[in-house]
């Protein structure tokens, strides 16, 4: 058999790496698309260890943030917040003073999660899934140990 020619050769790798490229793209828009799809994810939470303080999180004002179904979730100003751990999101702050749900259709508990000073999502302790918010809101409050 006699070798292909140096251009042929080129033009099959190009190829390929742009069916590799393609590939590629496909997957991550598919996995972005999971993402941002409105249901909520399965994820693991890493709870806070037991022997160090966890913080606390005081809103100084009212924050409004939509689900992606377009509800609209009110976190009161004043509520107070304990880190409860973290998920790949971020880190996962349960209610003091009483539970706090979100209605997805239906009502569920909710723990928020706040990642670079912002609401992201919020983390549902009764299946550990995560759902994101359409877009992140500033947390406005004070951080305590």
């Amino acid at each position: 058999m006699a070798p292909l020619p140096v251009a042929h050769s080129l033009t099959g790798r190009a190829t390929r790496a742009r069916c590799q490229s393609l590939l590629a793209a496909c997957l991550c828009a598919l996995a972005l698309g999971g993402c941002a799809s409105g249901k909520p994810q399965r994820v693991s939470l890493v709870p806070v260890d037991m022997t160090e303080s966890a913080s606390r999180l005081q809103l100084s004002r009212e924050v409004v943030a939509k689900l992606p179904n377009d509800a609209a979730v009110t976190l009161p100003s004043g509520s107070q917040w304990r880190r409860a751990g973290a998920i790949v999101q971020g880190d996962v702050f349960r209610p003091l003073g009483g539970p706090f749900s979100i209605a997805l259709p239906r009502h569920t508990e909710a723990y928020l999660v706040a990642s670079s000073g912002k609401l992201v999502g919020f983390y549902l302790p009764v299946d550990s899934s995560y759902i994101e918010l359409s877009r992140p809101v500033v947390l406005p409050g004070a951080m305590r140990q």
